[in-house]
Parts: structure tokens; C-alpha cells; sequence
């Protein structure tokens, strides 16, 4: 027999909570902006997503690092195909723009009440991990350029 109770409050889907880590630290603005200059958008993909996983917020750490990456292949396909003569501050400025906009748009709020409560890491520590990325990069991409050298494909 069907429960008909007129009574009975209605059933609802249980939604999942993004829970902070206890004591968690955040990553400011402006040392997303630097990292970023340090380390290309891999850098801001990493430090956006150890901001969300202090946050509690796993699904979207893992898109900040699947978007880093990606931007960062974009913007090194962009430095193959632009000329030689194109200065580099072309490819740096609108890089951190972007880093500062979409860190501002997606953590901003958050990372203000972590700041206002003085539970944020240093700036040193982003251009720790903006080197460190940037050395990441260089070398997963020296081996390919040298191979592709040798191949005859570049110059």
C-alpha cells in the first residue's frame, strides 16, 4: 500500500557541501597574479585549485588544474605560431589580467574573508610555486623542442 500521508513532509535531494579545511589558508589575489608571472597559467590553475580544495571544493580544484594546463598549452601554441619579433609583454600582460579577473570573479569574495581573518599564505610562497611550474614547463617542453629539432620539423 502507497504511504499517503497528507502530512508528510516532502522528500528532498540531498545536495553536497563544500566544507573548508580546518585552519585552511588561501592563496591571495596578488599572489595569483605573480605565480602567474612566474609560472605561466599553470601556475594560476594550481594555486586556484589549492584555494578550492582548501575550501572544500574538489570538483572545482580539479577544473582549475584541467584549465591551467590547457591554458597554458594555448598560450605556448601561440608563442610557435606568433613571429619572433613579437615582444614578450604581448603574451605576459593579458595572461595576468586574466589571472587577476578570473581569480577576483570566481575566489574573490572568499579569499577577502580569508584575508580580513589574516589566514592567507604569503606572496613568496606563489612565486615559489610560479617557479616551480615554470620549471615544470620547461621541462616537459625542451625535450619536445629538441626532438623536433633534430626531426627537421623546427629550426
Amino acid at each position: 500500500m502507497e504511504d499517503t500521508n497528507p502530512y508528510r513532509s516532502p522528500a528532498a535531494a540531498s545536495v553536497a557541501v563544500a566544507v573548508p579545511e580546518a585552519g585552511a589558508r588561501l592563496y591571495r589575489v596578488s599572489g595569483i597574479v605573480v605565480g602567474t608571472f612566474m609560472g605561466t597559467p599553470l601556475a594560476t590553475g594550481w594555486l586556484m585549485s589549492r584555494n578550492y580544495r582548501a575550501l572544500g571544493d574538489h570538483a572545482r580544484a580539479r577544473q582549475a588544474l584541467v584549465y591551467g594546463a590547457i591554458a597554458c598549452s594555448l598560450v605556448l601554441a601561440l608563442v610557435y605560431v606568433l613571429p619572433e619579433n613579437v615582444p614578450a609583454m604581448v603574451f605576459a600582460i593579458p595572461q595576468l589580467f586574466a589571472a587577476s579577473h578570473i581569480a577576483k570573479r570566481f575566489q574573490g569574495d572568499r579569499i577577502a574573508e580569508y584575508e580580513a581573518a589574516d589566514r592567507t599564505y604569503s606572496n613568496w610562497r606563489a612565486v615559489g610555486v610560479g617557479l616551480l611550474c615554470c620549471l615544470a614547463v620547461l621541462v616537459v617542453l625542451v625535450p619536445i623542442v629538441i626532438g623536433l629539432a633534430l626531426a627537421g620539423v623546427i629550426e
